[in-house]
């Protein structure tokens, strides 16, 4: 009847996805801004000798895949978009970032463009910026963050090794004192992001049981009388815009109180669980519906069901439960329970008031004529003065 809610696990799943999908977008954005702020810083620089043409060659790989990252992204919902694609895109990102760092390092330390350890201040300055945002990109998924950010360590150890050669424990210290809080901040990040993926799964579950405890009988399992009385609602608009064939039966527990009397209401709970499993079964095709109307009395909709149908379904009923044997020591009509049925078949025009006083007549019926049997007709309006046209089975 409901979706079952998602589990932890499969929101989890879920949860990360939509999250990388989104670190792709702002990556990309990011991208995209430090490296115009790079291209300006670089030419208002008075003595810069780094060429336009060598900053469009180190500029454009990492611009060209942000943009395509922006487009695939931008265009398209996060669930089209296959995790593994979406981890590969941000690595190859970070690959372009690299061969940008690598490269304008290799030109301005080569022709000594930014000054005694000018080279090294601008890669410690992007590898910064590119370690954290890979970093908080990637932090759901620990193996890749480190596959992330473990390059962009080496590349800013191995410069500051051959800038500052005599003095090696700071490139390490920072090495290894970087690492360590990012590692650290991912297992703190990660922890919160589980929680409140934990307690959206727990939400989901409890707004999933308020909503069942809303539209099922907490006794037979079948859907309530508020449930059926809104589905029948829906299935007479369908069935005029449709021009479909609408039934539904209405059925009885011969001799109800006699068993409570005789056996007690534990039995009789028993006996209303076991029928509403045999009603589940007969309504099985995905539209029907089998509710407890009250009581000892149940309610079938049959959508896309004519009289003939209907009646074929009814007479089913009556031999499930006589299979079922479920005890009646005290009913006249033998020793296992029986139900009456009233077996309607609606008609253009007619609300699901109407409908359903055509078959409690049908059903009513049913009882006068011994019971242990159905009767089915077609539905009448109020203003007519037979509702129904029933035939009789026993």
């Amino acid at each position: 009847m409901n979706s079952k809610p998602k589990s932890f696990d499969e929101l989890l799943v879920q949860e990360t996805h939509i999250y990388l999908c989104r670190s792709v977008k702002w990556t990309a954005y990011l991208s995209v801004f430090l490296l115009v702020a790079i291209f300006l810083a670089s030419m208002l620089q008075m003595n810069s000798l780094l060429t336009l043409p060598d900053l469009l060659v180190l500029q454009m790989p990492t611009l060209c895949i942000a943009l395509f990252g922006l487009a695939g992204i931008l265009y398209r919902q996060p669930e089209q978009h296959r995790m593994g694609l979406v981890l590969a895109y941000l690595l190859v990102l970070e690959v372009a970032w690299i061969y940008f760092v690598v490269g304008h390092y290799w030109l301005t330390s080569s022709y000594n463009l930014l000054g005694e350890y000018g080279s090294l201040a601008t890669v410690d300055s992007v590898t910064d910026v590119l370690l954290f945002t890979f970093a908080i990109s990637l932090f759901p998924v620990r193996r890749w963050l480190l596959v992330s950010v473990v390059p962009l360590l080496l590349v800013s150890l191995v410069t500051r090794l051959i800038e500052i050669p005599e003095n090696p424990i700071f490139a390490l210290t920072k090495f290894v004192c970087l690492l360590v809080i990012i590692i650290t901040g991912q297992k703190v990040l990660l922890q919160w992001f589980r929680k409140a993926i934990l307690r959206d799964a727990e939400k989901q579950q409890l707004l999933q049981q308020f909503k069942r405890m809303a539209l099922i009988d907490g006794l037979t399992d079948l859907s309530n009388r508020r449930h059926f009385d809104e589905v029948l609602a829906l299935e007479i608009k369908a069935a005029e815009r449709t021009g479909d064939p609408l039934s539904m039966i209405l059925l009885d527990v011969d001799f109800f109180k006699r068993l409570n009397d005789s056996l007690g209401h534990s039995d009789g709970d028993r006996c209303l669980i076991r029928l509403g499993e045999v009603l589940h079964g007969v309504a099985s095709r995905p539209r029907d519906l089998a509710a407890r109307y009250g009581g000892e009395e149940f309610a079938i909709i049959l959508p896309d069901t004519d009289l003939s149908g209907a009646r074929h379904i009814a007479e089913q009923i009556r031999y499930e439960l006589k299979d079922a044997e479920i005890p009646h020591p005290d009913s006249p009509l033998g020793t296992y329970v029986t139900v009456s049925q009233g077996v309607c078949l609606w008609q253009p025009g007619l609300d699901a008031d109407e409908l359903l006083a055509s078959a409690d007549q049908l059903l009513y019926q049913s009882k006068a004529q011994g019971r242990d049997r159905f009767s089915a007709g077609v539905a009448k309006g109020e203003a007519a003065e037979d509702k129904v046209v029933s035939s009789y089975l026993s």
